[in-house]
């Protein structure tokens, strides 16, 4: 029996999901209905995607019996409002990343999540791939992960015409780009909450956001993680560990990555093929992953998933808040 899908919000995004969910087994999947801002864009994309109804509200695919789990796919400052809504009317979700503004907003989610018992899940896509499984089983063999070096910066996303560049979008590097940046320390140091978090940046933009910081993550047993972000320039958007037995590379880009390097020896990890559109966003062919992970989820009963767990989007939560409080970013009063 197929999947039921409801999605929110008709924008890039959405399209890459659906896109990436087209190259899985048909039959599997089914999109039932999409809502959007605007009705026409969502009429444009339910035709692009063969999405069955196009529903006049938010409120109203909420409300629709046939949809078993909501895609969230709008900008992180309505991922709450559009969460809540979802989770009051019985359906599991999946919501892009950052899940919420301030960790008090994804306390809210979560807390909620468990309350009704439904299916929730920060969609951190990056631990779908099946190379971060291969990562785990690598770095068992390498002894003691100590000390992780990851970067992430794209050129001009600080421009005025670009989404990061304003608060309303959620935009600036901690939230967007944090969220990988300290999945990928989660990952590798086993779920922990770092023992002190110590962050730096350049003075915020006009509007409040960060254009460029650096964080340092503490771990117990001397271990730490330490990343940098940039909206100006590029940067390597690779990931280096290194353990007691050796290093590990992760390629770029490291949340959606084609590869990696162990002592120097090459793994290739091949991403799904047959899309029958573009995608807007790098290997986005991956969010097939993603979408499989939600139905063997919802197929064995399970409440959140073993490759993100609510526990670990908390921490997540946790460590952006306390970069904000650091560098004086609030995005919500």
């Amino acid at each position: 029996m197929a999947t039921n899908w409801g999605i929110v919000g008709a924008g890039k995004i959405s399209h890459d999901f659906l896109t990436a969910m087209g190259t899985l087994p048909a039959g599997e999947h089914r999109v039932v209905a999409v809502a959007a801002r605007d009705k026409e864009r969502a009429k444009e994309f339910a035709n692009k995607h063969k999405v069955e109804k196009v529903r006049d509200s938010y409120e109203e695919l909420a409300r629709d019996e046939e949809v078993e789990v909501v895609y969230v796919g709008v900008i992180a400052p309505a991922h709450k409002e559009m969460v809540k809504l979802m989770l009051n009317n019985e359906k599991a979700v999946l919501c892009e990343k950052p899940l919420g503004l301030s960790l008090a907003e994804v306390t809210e989610m979560v807390e909620l999540a468990r309350q009704k018992n439904l299916f929730f899940m920060e969609a951190v896509w990056s631990r779908t791939f099946p190379l971060y499984s291969a990562l785990t089983e690598r770095l068992a063999t390498l002894g003691q992960p100590v000390n992780l070096v990851l970067t992430f910066g794209q050129a001009g996303n600080q421009e005025a015409d670009q989404r990061l560049a304003w608060k309303r979008n959620g935009g600036g590097t901690v939230l967007d780009w944090g969220v990988y940046c300290i999945q990928m320390a989660l990952h590798v140091f086993g779920g922990e909450m770092p023992t002190r978090v110590v962050a730096s940046g350049l003075e915020l933009n006009e509007d409040g956001v960060d254009i460029a910081m650096s964080v340092a993550l503490y771990f117990s047993g001397s271990r730490m993680a330490t990343f940098i972000t940039d909206l100006r320039v590029d940067l390597p958007c690779e990931a280096y560990i290194s353990t007691t037995g050796g290093q590990v590379k992760v390629a770029a880009p490291f949340w959606c990555p084609p590869s990696l390097e162990v002592a120097g020896v090459k793994e290739e990890f091949p991403l799904p093929t047959g899309a029958k559109h573009p995608f807007y966003f790098t290997n986005s062919q991956g969010l097939a992953f993603e979408a499989a992970e939600v139905r063997r989820c919802l197929k064995l009963g399970l409440k959140e998933s073993p490759k993100m767990t609510l526990e670990e989007t908390m921490i997540v939560a946790r460590v952006q808040q306390e970069i904000m409080n650091q560098l004086g970013i609030q995005y919500t009063e």
